[in-house]
């Protein structure tokens, strides 16, 4: 691999954009809760800060090495990171140097430590030469890029554990059902999409998108119908790896790889993605079991022929719908077959720059659970 194919700036920008979701995942910890231990033989909050940090410094300290330029692709290794440290169903064991010290923490001794040593790395990161390699006593020869892959996926994997441990702090109190949003674009006239399948017409600028990530920081599972999850699916993972991407598509790039997702599909024999997870058949038993799990919410998104499939079943609880100032006169409606009165409650309106109106309805019957903030 030659130094212009190397896309840096995205690199750059996906490393600015993780390191700084960690520390802001972390300083939402109260002095009380970043000691919290959350499951048996689990680390607390601040343990995983501070081993954010131990492992920050250590690489920090590798890529100051003097190396030599890499006999093979610089980025030969980095798929493997990423299959590695995205796995979240596979525990790792963490070499003992950057293990943590401590049961108790000052809150803000963690946060400050970890906020110098992220602005180290960045500065340690735009000024080191991608293509040298290095020995290292856990990777081996590894290169300066693939390092710095690294740091990505494996704070990524903690920002997983970080919000699993806020999520397990927060759900020691009684617990509800989880919910589904649907969160889906139409036309004026109810069209999800053109007759052929078209969707050209919908608005997704920065302000949309924007919105959007908002709503999915507040879910902890994607659903997916097979033809918008191979969308997504070949779409996505190409973000984090393209100097063009703005930071909003990085965020929601990032959000995609650590989410779990859930494909719903009888014709995929399997499925690739990292934490996905493939269902076939008994979709309303498996989705009751879901939203009796302890957890976050769950959203679909688009996907018009599971959305059907979901309200035929009376599985959504919320419908985000995003109102697009255009008639299709035909297409693929988002109220297919409803053959029964769904009533609804108009929870929040909001008119975008473009003249989308954003419409958060909740099923009546419901608990109404969602506040401004996550609108």
């Amino acid at each position: 691999m030659i130094a212009e194919k190397l896309n840096t700036k995205a690199l750059l920008m996906s490393i600015d954009h993780t390191t700084s979701s960690f520390l802001d995942l972390a300083s939402s910890f109260s002095q009380e809760d970043i000691n919290k231990i959350p499951f048996e033989n689990s680390w607390t909050g601040a343990q995983v800060a501070e081993h954010v940090t131990r492992s920050n410094i250590g690489i920090i300290k590798s890529l100051r090495q003097q190396g030599k330029t890499a006999s093979r692709a610089v980025d030969e290794g980095v798929q493997r990171l990423r299959d590695v440290f995205l796995n979240f169903e596979k525990k790792l064991q963490s070499p003992q140097f950057i293990l943590p010290t401590r049961n108790i923490y000052d809150r803000e001794w963690v946060i400050t430590h970890l906020k110098t040593s992220i602005v180290e790395l960045r500065d340690t990161a735009e000024n080191v030469s991608y293509h040298e390699a290095i020995d290292h006593p856990i990777f081996g020869q590894v290169t300066k890029y693939e390092l710095l892959h690294f740091v990505i996926y494996h704070t990524q994997r903690h920002i997983h554990q970080l919000k699993n441990i806020s999520l397990r702090i927060e759900t020691r109190k009684p617990l509800e059902d989880r919910k589904v949003i649907l969160l889906i674009h139409t036309s004026l006239d109810d069209f999800v999409a053109g007759a052929n399948g078209e969707t050209g017409w919908i608005t997704i600028d920065d302000e949309i998108f924007k919105d959007s990530n908002a709503l999915a920081n507040t879910a902890d599972i994607a659903l997916y119908g097979r033809a918008t999850f191979q969308m997504m699916e070949s779409y996505w993972p190409s973000v984090l790896t393209n100097s063009n991407s703005t930071p909003a598509e990085l965020e929601h790039a990032i959000w995609m790889e650590q989410v779990r997702k859930i494909v719903f599909s009888t014709s995929l024999e399997s499925v690739e993605w990292n934490n996905t997870t493939l269902i076939k058949e008994n979709i309303e038993e498996e989705m009751i079991r879901l939203k009796q799990q302890p957890g976050r919410s769950m959203i679909i998104f688009g996907s018009p022929r599971l959305a059907h499939n979901f309200m035929e079943r009376g599985l959504i609880d919320y419908f985000r719908i995003n109102l697009n100032p255009v008639v299709l006169g035909k297409g693929i409606p988002l109220f297919k077959n409803a053959d029964e009165r769904i009533h609804l409650r108009l929870l929040q309106s909001k008119t975008f720059n473009s003249g989308v109106v954003g419409l958060l309805y909740e099923k009546k019957l419901t608990k109404p659970i969602m506040s401004q903030k996550t609108f």
